[in-house]
C-alpha cells in the first residue's frame, strides 16, 4: 500500500448498514478529508436504490471535507477469498492486481473510465483461522484502468475504550473502586487523568481555585479552561475521553472546609492528596486515617529537584504523616519540609512551582500508579500489584546535595522505603 493511497474510514453505523442491505453490491457515498487523503462513509445504498445516511462521529465533522464523492461501491463477497487475496496484497511492496483480472474475479464492478473507484468487499464468512491470520470482514480496493491497488480500510470496532482491555485488566473490579483526588492542580489532574484511564469508576475532585493562565503550563487543561472552577473543567475534560466513568466534582478547601470532606471520605475506598502546601497533607493524613483510608500523597521538593509519594495505610504497622516526619527528625534525617511540626496553620506553604510540566505529570500518573495498585492488593488480592515499600523519592532533576532519604542520585531513579509505625499517643492514629 502506497502513502498516496486514500484511507477510508467505516464506523460501527456504516459497517451495520452495508452488512444488513438488501441484496449483494450497492453504492457507497463518501467525503472526503484532502490533508489526510481520507474518505468516510456518508451512506449507503443497496442494490434496490434504498440509500440510507451514515452517521457520521461528532469529531469528524469539524474537519475541512472535500464536498460530496459518489464513486464508491460495496460487494458482499463477490467471490470466495477476495478479502484473503486483499490480506495476502496489502502488506506488498509492488501490491497492484491487472484491472481486467480483476474484474473477471468480481463481475459487476463499475468501470471508473479515467478516475478511480473505490470498492468495499465484505466478507461475512471468514473462517476463523483466516481472522487469525489477519483477514478482515471488511477490504476496501482503489480501482482504476491501470491497477487496482488494496487500500487499507479501518474499522470502528463493537466495542471501543476501556473495555478494550477487559481480558488484560481487571476493568471489572477497578469499576467497583472510588477515588477522592483532593488538589486538581498539575499533579492532581495528571493523577486524575490516569485513574480514569485505569478504569477506577468513581473520581471524586476535591479543589477550590479557578483554572488560571498561569496554570496552562503544566496543567493537563488548556486555554478553553480559563476562569472556571479546576474540579469543573477537569471533569468535563475527563468525560470527554472517558465517558463510562463517574467524575464527581466539588470545588471545596480541604483544610477550611474539612468538616465537609469528611463524610465524604466514607464513600471512598482511596484519598490521594496532590494539593499544594503542607496543611492540605496534613488535613488528608488526618482524615483518611480516621475514615479507615489507605491515602497517597504526591509533592515535588526542593524546587523540583526530587518528588516524593507517600502511602499511608490505616495499619498498627504504618503511622500517618506526621509521624513519619517526627521519625525523620529524631533519626537525624533531612525533612523537606523542615517545619512540618509547627503548631497548625503557622508552617509556610510551598515556594513557587518550578518544576518541568512532564516530571510533574510522571508523579501524578505515578500517584495514580500507586493508588490503583493499593486497591488491587488490598481489596481484590491481587498481589502482582504490590508496590516495593510506603515512601518513594524520584529523582528528578537531582543535584545529589540532599541529606537522606531525599537523596537521589539520578534522573527517573526511584527509591522505596519503608515507614515507621504509629508514635505513642499519636492524635491522628490512636484510638477514635
Amino acid at each position: 500500500m502506497s502513502e498516496t493511497d486514500p484511507f477510508i474510514v467505516l464506523t460501527q453505523d456504516a459497517a451495520a448498514k452495508i452488512s444488513k442491505a438488501k441484496g449483494t453490491s450497492g453504492r457507497i457515498r463518501m467525503r472526503f478529508v484532502p490533508s489526510e487523503g481520507m474518505y468516510i462513509i456518508s451512506a449507503i445504498t443497496s442494490s434496490a436504490g434504498t440509500t440510507l445516511p451514515v452517521d457520521i462521529p461528532a469529531e469528524y465533522r469539524s474537519l475541512n471535507w472535500d464536498g460530496e464523492r459518489c464513486d464508491g461501491q460495496w460487494m458482499r463477497k463477490p467471490q470466495d477469498g477476495i478479502n484473503v487475496l486483499h490480506r495476502y496484497y496489502i502488506n506488498r511492496t509492488s501490491g497492484t492486481l491487472d484491472y481486467d483480472g480483476f474484474r473477471k474475479m468480481v463481475p459487476g464492478i463499475s468501470d471508473p473510465g479515467n478516475y478511480s473507484r473505490l470498492l468495499i468487499t465484505h466478507d461475512p464468512d471468514l473462517s476463523p483461522e483466516a481472522v487469525q491470520a489477519g483477514v478482515h470482514e471488511y477490504a476496501g480496493w482503489n480501482v482504476t484502468r491501470n491497477g487496482v491497488r488494496p487500500l487499507h480500510i479501518e474499522v470502528e470496532p463493537k466495542v471501543v475504550g476501556l473495555q478494550q482491555l477487559a481480558d488484560q485488566w481487571p476493568i471489572e473490579q477497578l469499576s467497583a473502586n472510588s477515588v477522592m483526588v483532593v488538589g486538581c492542580g498539575s499533579i492532581g489532574s495528571a493523577t486524575a487523568e490516569a485513574l480514569a484511564g485505569y478504569g477506577v469508576g468513581r473520581v471524586l475532585l476535591i479543589d477550590p481555585d479557578r483554572f488560571l493562565w498561569h496554570n496552562m503550563l503544566r496543567h493537563t487543561l488548556g486555554p478553553e479552561s480559563v476562569g472556571r472552577r479546576k474540579v469543573h473543567a477537569l471533569r468535563d475534560h475527563l468525560k470527554s475521553q472517558w465517558p463510562l466513568q463517574d467524575i464527581e466534582a466539588l470545588p471545596l478547601d480541604v483544610v477550611s472546609q474539612a468538616h465537609l470532606v469528611r463524610p465524604l471520605m466514607e464513600d471512598v475506598n482511596l484519598v490521594i492528596c496532590a494539593a499544594d502546601g503542607i496543611a492540605p497533607r496534613r488535613v488528608v493524613s488526618h482524615l483518611a486515617r480516621r475514615a479507615g483510608k489507605p491515602a497517597i500523597l504526591a509533592c515535588v521538593l526542593d524546587n523540583g529537584s526530587i518528588g516524593e509519594l507517600l502511602r499511608l495505610r490505616p495499619t498498627p504497622r504504618f503511622g500517618c504523616l506526621l509521624c513519619f516526619r517526627a521519625h525523620l527528625d529524631a533519626s537525624g534525617a533531612m525533612d523537606a519540609e523542615a517545619d512540618q511540626e509547627l503548631d497548625y496553620g503557622t508552617g509556610r506553604v510551598h515556594q513557587p512551582m518550578t518544576a518541568v510540566p512532564p516530571d510533574l505529570r510522571l508523579m501524578g500518573t505515578l500517584a495514580a500508579k500507586a493508588a490503583v495498585a493499593t486497591l488491587l492488593e488490598s481489596l481484590h488480592g491481587d498481589h502482582t500489584q504490590a508496590l516495593p515499600g510506603e515512601h518513594a523519592v524520584i529523582g528528578l532533576r537531582p543535584d545529589g546535595d540532599l541529606a537522606p532519604p531525599f537523596d537521589a542520585k539520578a534522573a527517573a531513579g526511584i527509591s522505596w522505603a519503608s515507614i515507621p509505625q504509629p508514635r505513642e499517643n499519636c492524635p491522628t492514629c490512636g484510638a477514635a
